[in-house]
């Protein structure tokens, strides 16, 4: 028996020295000033958990806490877990948190607190600021600076021209850590057509990048040109085209080393020679042409823009006419073939007979297909001598010389052979001569018949 007690009081021994050997969790934890933060610990009792601070204040003991409007607890997950809650966390309460239960440190957290700067660019004194908007010149050099001031950690600072990578110079000034001041200044040459600038922050974890931007106007002197155009056979035009910012404020014209206009038009007369240029200025600088030359009626130079744009209307409107005669000409000359068609269509059906084909009397081809019969000329019919009349005049019976003359309106009582073949085919009885008289009347040729 007492050597199990002994082998008991050795097992607590030892378990109390491994649990005072334990080494606890470390975790780092970061909040935004002004937030809370909860810190989590593993636990196997509620009652004999606590908080420590540094390691010297106690927040609690068990489920009681001691300071209520700074810190907060709650158990989670079936009493597995305490909850320790830093309310409205500020620089005060940055340091060490740790969690023990039943006396050994179970978790230890270390709090940092992260302060949002506040940012501002700063000019030097050349350079013009108005409604956030600064003025700086083209192609010269200019110093911008970008002050972050109070945060914590320090920032980083960068720099950006529309949105892209600032291209120059730039030199940043960390201060000591208690003045939290970062100081970057950027020496950079505008380009034509900047339009912003920016600085940005950066290196905070739970802080998120903050920005200052400013518009860019980016002033130059004029870029000038000269126009000349013939606006009419016995004038010029000369108009003087600048580009700049801000706009010029002084035109001149000259022609002939003469100053012709203070504005930047002019019209001058075509009819002798002449060297016309013209110069600008504003604030940053003044530009000047070089001179051209002017001949009588000067056919070098460009037409003015209103006649162009009439001469292309005028073809433009000359070609859709051509196109719509041509469109007419070929429909009415469809329409004229088709009505000449239609004619010639209905001429021929009107002059086609229809004859027996096959060689065998009485037999017709199908009249629905006009194309299939035969047509005969009549003309031609007319003109051909019968084949009796062929044998009479081969036998010496036919001359029409020694037949005697016929009275014509005895001809139109009389049949001829075709009439009588017509009313009496084949071998027939003779006509009766009283019935013939009775039906046609008397003739001279009664006899004949």
């Amino acid at each position: 028996m007492w050597h199990h007690l002994i082998w008991i009081l050795v097992l607590w021994l030892l378990s109390g020295i491994t649990t005072a050997n334990q080494v606890p969790q470390r975790a780092s934890e970061v909040a935004l000033i002004g937030t809370n933060r909860t810190l989590v610990c593993n636990i196997t009792s509620v009652e004999l958990t606590v908080w420590m601070f540094n390691n010297k204040d106690q927040l609690s003991q068990g489920l009681t806490i001691f300071t209520p409007s700074q810190y907060a607890l709650d158990v989670r997950n079936d009493d597995t877990q305490m909850a320790l809650t830093v309310i409205t966390a500020d620089e005060d309460d940055e340091g060490l948190y740790s969690c023990q239960d039943q006396g050994n440190p179970v978790m230890e957290f270390i709090l940092t607190i992260e302060i949002p700067p506040t940012l501002k660019f700063e000019f030097s004194n050349s350079i013009h600021s108005t409604n956030g908007t600064v003025d700086v010149t083209f192609t010269e050099e200019t110093a911008v600076q970008c002050i972050a001031r109070g945060s914590k950690p320090l920032v980083s600072l960068r720099w950006e021209v529309d949105g892209r990578g600032a291209v120059g110079e730039v030199a940043t000034n960390n201060s000591r850590d208690d003045e939290r001041i970062t100081v970057s200044t950027l020496r950079y040459i505008p380009n034509v057509g900047d339009k912003t600038l920016a600085c940005i922050t950066g290196g905070q974890q739970v802080v998120l990048s903050k920005k200052v931007e400013a518009k860019i106007n980016v002033m130059y002197a004029p870029k000038c040109s000269l126009l000349i155009s013939n606006e009419t056979t016995n004038e010029f035009r000369l108009f003087c085209r600048c580009e700049a910012n801000p706009p010029p404020n002084n035109y001149g014209i000259y022609v002939n080393d003469s100053l012709q206009s203070t504005e930047k038009e002019v019209f001058i007369s075509s009819q002798s020679p002449a060297v016309v240029f013209c110069n600008a200025s504003n604030i940053i600088g003044a530009d000047t042409t070089d001179p051209v030359e002017l001949g009588e009626f000067h056919v070098g130079q460009p037409i003015s823009g209103g006649i162009i744009a009439l001469i292309v209307c005028v073809l433009i409107l000359l070609i859709l006419m051509i196109a719509l005669v041509i469109v007419f000409l070929q429909r009415r000359k469809v329409k004229k073939h088709q009505d000449s068609h239609g004619r010639t269509l209905a001429t021929c059906e009107a002059s086609k007979i229809p004859l027996p084909v096959g060689g065998e009397q009485g037999k017709i081809e199908d009249m629905s297909n006009p194309s299939s019969v035969p047509l005969i000329d009549q003309s031609s019919q007319k003109a051909e001598p019968s084949e009796q009349m062929n044998k009479e005049v081969t036998e010496g019976k036919g001359d029409p010389s020694k037949e005697p003359l016929m009275d014509p309106s005895s001809q139109r009582d009389v049949p001829s052979e075709q009439d009588k073949d017509m009313t009496n085919p084949g071998e027939g009885p003779e006509i009766d001569k009283e019935e013939w008289k009775a039906k046609h009347g008397d003739g001279d040729d009664d006899e004949d018949v």
